[in-house]
């Protein structure tokens, strides 16, 4: 919630309220595993509230002084609160940074989840090297996958979506309720998205020959800004939206077919190939949005 003005104590006073209950929340979760994952969902919201109402000068005192606590009050699973804490301080405290400088939804999508899934990937080697033990497969082992080599594959992919999900669901949470937090969140569209995707799909081609758990990890940021893009076309043109849309169905088909039966990759990189309907859309659009300028520019004069 965004507070008017506050002084240097209030400041402080709120950070270690909201860092009580973060506190708070990672011990319960210690002991009830299925909580850690609603946890990992929702509890970004207390240091979204400390970052857009405290001095950036204090975000560090924020953090290390609700970490520290943690670790002290629950020296007996340090796992759990580096791998679900760390990641809920870091990656709220730069939603709430991005918040307030207007940062436009899908940057703030892309940024706080990349900070969330670095931040879990900083806390496994640390866990291994604390513990002795190899962290990742131990968590595809409770996941349910007993095959190793398919559990380091789908693990990334895993945590990727866990990252997506925690940012998008915060995301949807405050956008929702942007009036009650006294907050303004530009959901305008950003205009780079299909570069930034062009970046992730060629990132995707490349690694899909060398790591296919990255690639697939990747792949899937793909999938979520070509939603991004077709969900923002049917607002602008039904018409091209719903062909895009039929258009990426045949493609997701036509793609999974060719991999499977052309190919020595996995199938499901075929997916790749529905990706260029969604961007000869978007090239679309622009040369009709250009179009209409025109013509409303030659009209006024």
């Amino acid at each position: 919630m965004k507070m008017n003005s506050l002084s240097r104590t209030h400041q402080l006073v709120l950070g270690a309220l909201m860092g009580s209950i973060n506190v708070i929340f990672a011990l319960i979760s210690s002991y009830l595993f299925a909580f850690s994952l609603l946890i990992m969902l929702f509890l970004p919201l207390a240091s979204i509230i400390v970052a857009i109402n405290i001095n950036l000068k204090y975000y560090p005192i924020y953090f290390l002084g609700t970490l520290l606590l943690a670790l002290v009050l629950n020296l007996g699973n340090i796992d759990n609160t580096l791998f679900f804490l760390l990641p809920i301080l870091t990656s709220g405290l730069a939603f709430g940074f991005l918040i307030r400088y207007h940062i436009p939804d899908i940057l703030m999508l892309l940024i706080v989840s990349g900070v969330n899934l670095l931040t879990l990937l900083i806390t496994v080697p640390i866990i291994n090297l604390i513990y002795d033990v190899k962290f990742l497969e131990v968590f595809a082992t409770f996941l349910g996958f007993n095959n190793p080599e398919f559990g380091k594959l789908v693990v990334p992919a895993i945590l990727t979506l866990l990252a997506f999900m925690q940012t998008l669901i915060t995301l949807v949470i405050v956008t929702q309720d942007a009036a009650y937090f006294r907050l303004t969140i530009n959901n305008k569209e950003w205009p780079f998205t299909t570069l930034v995707n062009l970046g992730f799909i060629t990132a995707v081609i490349i690694l899909m020959f060398f790591n296919h758990s990255i690639a697939l990890a990747l792949l899937f940021v793909v999938i979520l800004l070509s939603l991004y893009k077709v969900v923002h076309l049917f607002q602008k043109h039904i018409v091209l939206a719903w062909s895009t849309l039929l258009l990426i169905l045949v493609f997701v088909i036509g793609g999974l077919a060719l991999f499977e039966n052309y190919t020595p990759l996995p199938y499901y990189f075929g997916i790749i190939v529905a990706i260029i309907p969604v961007v000869i859309s978007d090239i679309l659009w622009l040369y009709i949005s250009k179009k209409k300028n025109e013509e409303k520019n030659e009209g006024i004069i």
